[in-house]
């Protein structure tokens, strides 16, 4: 397992472990500090003026300040087994306040050891040269304690710009030469990958390496929440270098995952748009020059079928009327001869109130 520090964290680290206390260290870090020389392409502050007549320059806008490290602080020791994921209290929220004074966000500062400080745990680990596990063991509790800032990549570069290192595999950015902001990113993985161009009605595909090319770029353009594109969709981009961008990502590993854009943590690309603006410089160090593999033309998509002649309504006939089959009431025949009428017979006499019943037969009816 890689528990080593970075070369340049090993004076102050000995330091602490051999006096045993952070007074040491914090001596040690001192005697490092800037003096006459500054790091490779910085000036040192000016030396004193010597008793003569001699005038010193007067400094002008053009004089880089030097980098302002942060002071050194003891930490809280730390829980058997060190902090990680799902730890909580005072001590977590200790190291998450340190970690926001040193620039590297945190998330809230609430004790609760989550996705956030993960992230914030890992940009430490990735600037030191530890294991990327995003716990906090006694290696970090030192680290953590007397933390300093690496050297600009681009130390003669705009007050305002923002350093991507390839290399380790964090983004820096400076406002007016001091660290603004320190986080763990992922850029392009080196992978193939195809894709079809342009978004709206593409004609190629074209096949390329994941790669994030070194170079001096400016951001062009905001895109204010999702983006989505061929490649799947990105958090508040700001693009520099055509379609790669600075943007937020649900995943942030370790090692370089994406298609070549700067993945940040979603809780910094919340926020890391209003720190920079259109213009502003991007340097990237560390990275692979893009490399097309094939570009060719897409078959054109043939139209779609015309749809299917409209047939025209077909009226209903119209309705039929049915004859009547009622038989009109016939009168039935009588039995007298033909031809001559039938014969009636005078009524008999009754007694009153009483009526006599016709003869059945004799074709009476009724009234």
């Amino acid at each position: 397992m890689r528990r080593r520090l970075a070369s340049w964290w090993l004076p102050p680290f000995a330091a602490l472990i051999a006096g045993g206390t952070v007074v040491v260290l914090s001596a040690v870090l001192r005697a490092e500090e800037p003096t006459a020389s500054a790091g490779p392409g910085r000036a040192g502050p000016p030396a004193a003026p010597a008793a003569t007549t001699t005038t010193l320059p007067v400094a002008t806008s053009t004089t880089r300040p030097a980098l302002r490290q942060p002071p050194v602080v003891e930490m809280p020791p730390l829980p058997p087994g060190g902090l990680g994921p799902g730890a909580s209290g005072e001590v977590v929220r200790a190291y998450q306040q340190r970690l926001a004074d040193l620039r590297v966000d945190p998330g809230p500062i609430d004790g609760r050891y989550g996705g956030a400080m993960v992230y914030a745990v890992q940009t430490v680990q990735k600037i030191a040269g530890l294991d990327r596990t995003g716990r906090i063991g006694e290696p970090e509790r030192f680290v953590i304690s007397a933390f300093r800032y690496p050297e600009p990549l681009a130390p003669d570069a705009e007050a305002n710009r923002t350093e991507i290192d390839v290399d380790r595999q964090v983004l820096i950015l400076y406002e007016g030469h001091q660290v603004r902001l320190v986080t763990t990113a992922s850029t392009g993985s080196g992978e193939r990958y195809c894709f079809n161009t342009p978004r709206v009605n593409p004609t190629r595909r074209v096949c390329e390496l994941a790669n994030t090319p070194s170079g001096r770029f400016t951001y062009t353009r905001f895109v204010r929440g999702w983006d989505p594109s061929p490649l799947g969709r990105l958090y508040n981009p700001i693009y520099f270098n055509g379609g790669i961008a600075v943007h937020g990502y649900e995943s942030v590993p370790t090692v370089p995952a994406s298609h070549g854009c700067t993945r940040i943590p979603m809780h910094v690309a919340e926020w890391f748009p209003t720190a920079v603006r259109v213009g502003d410089p991007v340097y990237v160090f560390g990275g692979r020059p893009a490399q097309i593999l094939s570009s060719t033309p897409l078959a054109p998509i043939p139209p779609p079928p015309p749809p299917p002649p409209t047939a025209a309504p077909v009226e209903p006939p119209p309705p039929t009327t049915t004859p009547s089959t009622t038989t009109p009431p016939t009168t039935p025949p009588t039995t007298g001869a033909p031809g001559t009428p039938p014969a009636t017979s005078p009524a008999a006499p009754t007694a009153p109130g009483r009526g006599a019943p016709a003869a059945p037969g004799r074709g009476v009816t009724s009234r």
